[in-house]
């Protein structure tokens, strides 16, 4: 089944993450909500939900609203999870904004207005883009969630994720290029 391996991805990362010392952000994830309460949230802002959606909110809900630096929260380098009431409360702020399309679910932020997005903007597939704020075009990256964290998994166990002697989460851009181009072939953007 689909969601068995999303689920199976997101115990392995949160394994790796705990293994590269980053403890820290496991303990600021919140305990997982119910798929209802996932389907009504995203219900009250006229958007569908997804099996895929409820899984990864069921796992956490992401982030607890913390002070902390973006750089100490992030699951991977750059992205940290939004909780479903901070992931409602970004898409009500950016759904008018001419550079957003309705439908786009904001659920990984970086802190500076850039955010990996489901787009439900139409009906069927789930992709996941990456809406950048300074850029015209926001790229699907991954078709669905579970290729997300399926291509996220592998790049912990490959170790292209690290964390410096200063502490520093860091990425290895260009091997994890490599790797997103061999698991996700049909992704354009990946592919170029």
């Amino acid at each position: 089944m689909l969601i068995d391996g999303l689920i199976d991805s997101l115990s392995t990362i949160e394994h790796a993450i705990r293994g590269l010392g980053r403890a820290e952000v496991l303990q600021l994830l919140q305990p997982g909500v119910s798929a209802d309460r996932v389907r009504a949230s995203l219900e009250s802002i006229g958007l569908r939900s997804t099996e895929e959606i409820e899984a990864v909110y069921e796992w956490h809900d992401g982030i607890a609203d913390t002070d902390a630096a973006v750089g100490q929260i992030t699951l991977w380098p750059a992205f940290y999870f939004t909780s479903l009431e901070e992931t409602v409360a970004n898409y009500q702020a950016f759904v008018d904004d001419p550079r957003w399309t309705p439908g786009w679910l904001p659920m990984f932020a970086n802190g500076g207005g850039d955010f990996y997005v489901v787009d439900l903007s139409a009906p069927g597939d789930a992709p996941v883009r990456h809406f950048r704020i300074d850029e015209e075009e926001h790229p699907v990256e991954f078709l669905s969630l579970t290729a997300m964290f399926a291509t996220l998994e592998e790049a912990f166990r490959r170790g292209y994720f690290s964390v410096t002697a200063e502490g520093v989460f860091r990425k290895d851009y260009p091997a994890f290029g490599k790797l997103a181009a061999e698991m996700n072939p049909d992704v354009e953007w990946w592919q170029s």
